[in-house]
């Protein structure tokens, strides 16, 4: 009896039949969603950027090192956009404004302030200074004016002669002005830095030299014993000339002292004639008349004789006190006068100016400044300003 596995089929043959008979259900597709434009670029975006599993490390490493770099150059733009737009401009202006500062504290502070106190701790404070404001809100006049000051007064103080005396050296044209101290304190309270820092007094040390002028010269001849003159120089060889020209606006010296003045003899002598004439009329008769008056003298001849006393000497001194200038003066009244006359003069001048005077004595002129003008000089200015 056959076994019911005694088949001569293979084992599970029939089930293969049945697979064959039997329909096997499809597994079901999932319906893909749609994607818009904006997913799709984002998509594409990030695929650029995203890494591939294995690579996220590496690639983490390499983003950081991008963006450390990237923050590099960025600064370093930024820094140098700074420097060169700003800081660099900035710091050539402060520079400047350093330069130009220092420049007024040294052309102000020199001689025999260039080692004061001031000079050094104003120079710190430029030199430390900021900002442009900073060194600009440095008052160097201000310092230097109440140094300058001070330093004059004191020396003012130590160099006043016997006559109460300063003589002032003014250090760019080298002429020197002989002064009262009372009016050399005056004009340095008066004055600031830029005149303060270009004089210095010293005491006067004078000599009395004598020089031989033309009425031209001398003032016009109307100077007198004790004016105060002042003596420039012309560049013209004749002194004669129309067109004499003074060569510089300061005086060569100032503020000398006319100790004597000599006219030449011919000056002293008197010849003179006068003559009054009358004719009378009478009929047929004719009587002229005539007076006559002659006086001759010679001043200098009066003199002598009131030295020997030939003539009453007191009287004789009073009636020729002051002759020449009052010759002088009676000229300038009349408008007539010798313009030949010759003066010798006798003038107190710096020791160190003898040699200028008299090397050029023929082109110097005596000026009388207004402001030391005599009476009748002040009188005559006087007379025309209160009309």
């Amino acid at each position: 009896m056959k076994k019911e596995n005694d088949s001569p089929y293979p084992k599970g043959f029939g089930e293969l039949n049945d697979l064959k008979n039997n329909e096997i259900p499809r597994p079901k597709l999932k319906k893909e969603k749609e994607i818009t434009a904006i997913e799709a670029f984002n998509n594409k975006l990030g695929s650029l950027f995203k890494n591939k599993t294995s690579d996220n490390i590496n690639d983490e490493k390499k983003r950081k090192i991008g963006k450390i770099i990237t923050t590099i150059i960025i600064l370093t733009l930024i820094i140098s956009a700074y420097y060169f737009i700003i800081y660099e401009p900035a710091q050539q202006e402060l520079n400047q404004e350093k330069t130009t500062k220092l420049n007024e504290l040294h052309s102000l502070y020199k001689g025999p302030l260039a080692a004061a106190g001031n000079a050094f701790t104003l120079e710190d404070k430029i030199n430390d200074a900021r900002t442009v404001y900073e060194v600009r809100s440095i008052n160097v006049i201000k310092h230097a004016t109440y140094d300058w000051k001070k330093f004059h007064l004191s020396m003012i103080r130590a160099n006043t002669d016997q006559f109460n005396r300063t003589m002032a050296f003014y250090e760019n044209d080298s002429h020197s002005v002989i002064m009262p101290a009372n009016e050399a304190v005056e004009f340095v309270n008066n004055n600031n830095v830029e005149k303060l820092s270009e004089i210095t007094f010293k005491k006067p040390n004078t000599v009395s030299v004598p020089i031989l002028v033309s009425r031209l010269q001398a003032g016009a001849g109307l100077i007198n014993t004790g004016s105060i003159v002042d003596i420039y120089k012309s560049n013209n060889d004749t002194y004669f000339n129309e067109t004499t020209n003074i060569n510089q606006s300061e005086a060569s010296v100032s503020g000398c002292t006319v100790l004597s003045i000599m006219r030449y003899e011919d000056n002293g002598e008197i010849d003179s004639e006068y003559s009054k004439g009358n004719t009378i009329v009478e009929g047929n008769n004719t009587n002229p008349s005539e007076n006559t008056q002659t006086f001759s003298s010679n001043v200098l001849e009066l003199l002598k004789g009131a030295i020997i006393q030939g003539y009453d000497e007191k009287a004789t001194m009073d009636m020729l006190r002051s002759y020449g200038i009052k010759l002088s003066n009676y000229e300038r009244e009349i408008n007539l006068g010798d313009l030949d006359a010759e003066y010798m003069l006798l003038v107190e001048v710096p020791q160190d100016k003898v040699t200028f005077i008299i090397n050029n004595m023929d082109s110097i002129i005596l000026t009388i400044p207004t402001t030391k003008a005599p009476e009748w000089m002040a009188g005559e200015i006087n007379s025309t300003y209160s009309r």
